[in-house]
């Protein structure tokens, strides 16, 4: 299990996050689902806060929930920065609160 938590594979995730984040999508087939963008956004820094906490518990032996925490929010922050400056993408408030509520959610689900 422990190479499932590796900085290699968080940074990889991360980098994943980011390319995904930045490349124009077709938003128009998934219209009809309400929120699906910030459901989505959820998800996927549920995982990363998920992928961080047991990756800093494993290799750094120490409660880390705020520095996670901090590293997820900036990931998301800067992400959202970037795409205010993409013509296909928009820099939005709620995406920001959605990973930020993600990341608590990821964290939580280490505690049970």
């Amino acid at each position: 299990m422990r190479s499932l938590f590796s900085f290699r594979i968080l940074y990889t995730y991360t980098i994943f996050i980011a390319v995904i984040s930045v490349i124009p999508v077709n938003t128009k087939s998934v219209d009809f689902i309400p929120f699906f963008d910030k459901i989505t956004h959820f998800l996927i820094y549920t995982a990363l806060a998920f992928l961080a906490i047991n990756t800093f518990r494993l290799n750094l032996k120490k409660n880390c929930y705020i520095k996670v925490f901090l590293y997820c929010f900036f990931v998301g922050f800067a992400i959202e920065c970037i795409q205010c400056f993409l013509p296909y993408r928009s820099f939005e408030v709620f995406d920001i609160l959605a990973n930020s509520l993600g990341a608590v959610s990821g964290m939580f689900m280490r505690l049970a």
